[in-house]
C-alpha cells in the first residue's frame, strides 16, 4: 500500500479527547511495553543519577506518566506541536501532581528547541508519521541525545492494501468512529520495516538498527556516537555488546 502522509499537529478539541481516551484505555500494553523497552536501554547508561529524558511527541504525557512508574529518579521534557494536546497534558501531569518531574514544550520535533548532547534518553512514540521529513525528525533526536546514550523510535507498521481494514478491525475492534478514523489514517501514514531501515541507514553520527514489534509496529533504536569513522562491521558488533539486539 503506497504512503499516505498524515501531517501537522492533532489539534482539534475531538481529536485530543479521543487520543487521550484511546491511549488510557486501549494503549496500555503497548505503551508499556514500550516503556520496558526505553527503560531497559536507559539502564544501559552508566552512572546516571537523575537522567533527563525527551519524550517527541508526547500527546497528553500518558507516556511519561506510565514512565515515571518504573523509573524513580528523573525528570522529563514532554515535547509536542499542538498547544489543545498540551493543555490536556498538563492536566493529565498535575491530576497525578507530577508538575516537577514532567516539564511540557510546544515545539516541532524536526526543530528540536535545545542544545547538542543534551538528554540521556530520547524516545518517540507514534509520531514519526505525522512529520512532513522524518529523516530530520531523526537527526534532530540524535543530535540531542548525549554521547554514548540511546534513543528509541517506535510508530505504526503500514500494511498491506488489503490487510488495511482486517487491523482496523482487529486491533480496534473496540475503538468508536472517530477512533477508527484515526487509526486507520494512521495505519496509512505508518512505515514499513524496509523503510525503516532505509531511515537507519541515512542516519548518521549513531549506531542505528530498524527494529520489529509484533505485527503492528517498526522502529529505530540507535546508541549516539561517531559512527562515521566507524568500519562497516562495527555498528552491530556495537549493538550487540550494548543492547541485546535481535
Amino acid at each position: 500500500m503506497k504512503r499516505l502522509p498524515e501531517t501537522g499537529a492533532m489539534d482539534l478539541p475531538e481529536e485530543v479527547v479521543s487520543y487521550d481516551t484511546l491511549s488510557k484505555n486501549f494503549l496500555g500494553l503497548v505503551e508499556k511495553k514500550f516503556v520496558r523497552r526505553a527503560s531497559d536501554l536507559l539502564s544501559k547508561t552508566e552512572h546516571l543519577n537523575s537522567p533527563l529524558i525527551l519524550d517527541a511527541g508526547t500527546g497528553t504525557a500518558n507516556i511519561p506518566l506510565r514512565f515515571i512508574h518504573d523509573l524513580s529518579p528523573g525528570r522529563f521534557v514532554a515535547l509536542d506541536l499542538s498547544l489543545n494536546m498540551l493543555k490536556k497534558a498538563r492536566s493529565n501531569v498535575r491530576d497525578k501532581g507530577l508538575q516537577e518531574r514532567i516539564f511540557l514544550v510546544c515545539a516541532d520535533a524536526e526543530k528540536l528547541p535545545f542544545r547538542n548532547d543534551s538528554f540521556d534518553l530520547v524516545y518517540s512514540h507514534s509520531t514519526i508519521h505525522h512529520l512532513p521529513d522524518p529523516l530530520q525528525a531523526v537527526s534532530e533526536m540524535i543530535r540531542v541525545t548525549k554521547r554514548d546514550s540511546h534513543f528509541i523510535i517506535r510508530d505504526l507498521r503500514r500494511p498491506p492494501a488489503l490487510l488495511l481494514e482486517c487491523y482496523v478491525r482487529i486491533f480496534g475492534f473496540r475503538y468508536d468512529r472517530l477512533m477508527k478514523k484515526m487509526y486507520r489514517d494512521s495505519l496509512r501514514a505508518g512505515y514499513t520495516y524496509q523503510e525503516m531501515k532505509k531511515l537507519a541507514k541515512e542516519s548518521e553520527n549513531a549506531v542505528t538498527k530498524a527494529r520489529r514489534f509484533f505485527v503492528t509496529h517498526v522502529g529505530l533504536e540507535g546508541l549516539k556516537c561517531d559512527s562515521e569513522i566507524m568500519p562497516e562491521e562495527e555498528p552491530e558488533r556495537i549493538l550487540a555488546r550494548t543492547n541485546n539486539y535481535q
